[in-house]
């Protein structure tokens, strides 16, 4: 099987894409530096359209007939009300339109207005330079720096300096842990279990937050905040592992970027934290198979979040003691404490020291 890694780096060679979903336009060359709110590439989807049987509202003998009532060609910008065919005479009888759009085609006497469209914004989600435009669909950004990949994020971009208060790393987030100097930064937490200090966040403008976890009753609230929010652990109460504790509290005070986007496994996209730093590293291979020694991380059950090492990989199928029947492996957490976890319960921690 082929085991879902989790990169935690204090340096190494980050190349990330950024794709539109159609094709658009792009904003920026080969070379450019850019910022993580900079917009690197747009487009436009269509998100309604109506189509108008202009012979069947009119009572038109024929599909010419109808065709010779359109008043509109295609490519016209319509407004509310708009007249897009009519009968003419003393006892005119007409079609408007219900609201702004496009006329994308007239066919056989029917008319396809698209209604309404959905600009896309893309944004660079990281601070680096343009390594490569994809022709109409987007572009290749790379830097040097420390990455520390998340489970959990709420969809949003942002930057800031990295504001490390030790007495929010150990346990929850408290309104002593957000005085006026976190104004504008990043705020790195093991915990935040309420709703209120999202909300005294919000009112302090930070620029984003980074956190070991969270309760999953909080996801509505957190999916609305103005800022990105991006969980390491997953939800519940572990708070932050020591592997990127250690990366992140090492780099108190720089510059980081945050791209909360949602963990897609198909695509490869998940939220990450990412910190520019100004040294040259190498990429860094991903391990695609469970050895001994490996850390992994355990992503579900009691266990979630926690980071410990592969001390054996169990030969064949394993019977667990729920009855489940799984490819299995004991996990070792210290040396008094080891488990045995279904090998798809387990995410590398790909560290690079």
């Amino acid at each position: 099987m082929y085991p879902q890694v989790t990169q935690i780096h204090p340096l190494t060679l980050i190349s990330r894409n950024r794709l539109l979903p159609v094709p658009g336009e792009i904003n920026v060359r080969p070379g450019q530096k850019v910022k993580p709110g900079d917009v690197v590439a747009q487009a436009s989807i269509p998100s309604r359209h109506y189509l108008v049987d202009v012979g069947r509202v009119l009572g038109a003998q024929s599909a010419e007939a109808a065709e010779k009532l359109i008043t509109r060609k295609t490519g016209d910008l319509l407004e509310k009300n708009d007249i897009i065919a009519e009968t003419g005479g003393m006892f005119s009888r007409v079609i408007r339109t219900p609201g702004t759009g496009r006329i994308v085609s007239i066919h056989k006497g029917r008319v396809l207005i698209e209604a309404e469209s959905e600009e896309i914004r893309l944004k660079a989600g990281i601070s680096g330079h343009i390594s490569r435009v994809i022709a109409d669909r987007g572009v290749s950004i790379e830097t040097y720096g420390a990455l520390v990949q998340g489970v959990w994020g709420n969809g949003r971009i942002g930057c800031g300096p990295l504001n490390v208060e030790v007495s929010n790393l150990d346990g929850e987030l408290t309104s002593s842990g957000l005085g006026v100097t976190a104004r504008g930064t990043i705020v790195l937490a093991g915990l935040c279990a309420s709703e209120e200090m999202f909300s005294m966040a919000t009112s302090l403008e930070i620029g984003g937050m980074i956190l070991g976890s969270m309760p999953a009753s909080l996801i509505p609230t957190v999916q609305v905040l103005p800022y990105p929010v991006i969980l390491l652990s997953g939800f519940g109460r572990m708070g932050l592992d020591e592997s990127s504790r250690r990366v992140l509290e090492t780099n108190a005070g720089r510059e980081v970027s945050i791209n909360a986007i949602r963990w897609n496994r198909l695509t490869g996209d998940r939220p990450e934290v990412y910190i520019p730093l100004p040294a040259d590293a190498e990429p860094t291979k991903t391990e695609n198979a469970f050895s001994v020694g490996q850390k992994v991380r355990i992503h579900s059950g009691a266990y979630a979040g926690r980071v410990g090492s592969i001390d054996k990989i169990l030969p064949g199928i394993s019977q667990l003691p729920s009855g489940l029947r799984t490819s299995a492996a004991m996990v070792r957490f210290d040396q008094r404490s080891s488990e045995i976890f279904p090998l798809v319960n387990l995410d590398i921690v790909q560290l690079l020291n």
